[in-house]
């Protein structure tokens, strides 16, 4: 696997909890999910499939505060299983967690990822493309949004154009 971060990653909010005992285990980490994680399945299989890592950033949430991101990683896999018709158990694997940059704390810092033909458009006829910002309402169970500039800085930018791969 390259050391080169893919422009889009995968952004969830899990308990404060969860997120001690993340920093707890050695070895590596994994996020179950009872939502199916199919369509962050077939990103992380995009990425993978043209050598790039795919980031995850972890939201929490302190009693009477809005959730902030705390923690990233890189995500190794993804599996869905249909336990039951409707009844999915996803997991998601992913290296240590790193400590979030203090500037992307906010929810809102974190940019939604655009629609593929939006990203075309700005790519092809040079038309910036309006960015929505993450908020509470399009986080769970998770977002795909664009990596931070901060990740893509630590891993490595793409500096390449990617396939939107129908997500």
């Amino acid at each position: 696997m390259s050391s080169t971060s893919y422009p889009f990653c995968i952004a969830t909010v899990v308990t404060h909890k969860a997120i001690e005992a993340m920093l707890e285990i050695s070895g590596e980490r994994s996020y179950r999910d009872e939502h199916p994680w199919l369509v962050a399945r077939d990103v992380l299989a995009l990425a993978q499939s043209i050598d790039l890592q795919l980031p995850i950033l972890f939201a929490s949430q302190e009693i009477d505060q809005p959730s902030n991101f705390s923690h990233w990683s890189v995500v190794s896999k993804i599996e869905v299983v249909e336990l039951h018709r409707g009844q999915f158990d996803s997991r998601c694997s992913f290296t240590p967690l790193q400590p979030m940059n203090p500037i992307w704390q906010p929810i809102d810092s974190v940019l939604l990822k655009a629609s593929p033909e939006q990203m075309e458009r700005e790519e092809r006829e040079k038309i910036r493309v309006y960015r929505t910002a993450l908020d509470e309402h399009h986080i769970h169970p998770y977002a795909i949004c664009e990596t931070p500039a901060f990740i893509q800085e630590v891993l490595g930018g793409s500096g390449m154009d990617i396939p939107s791969g129908g997500d």
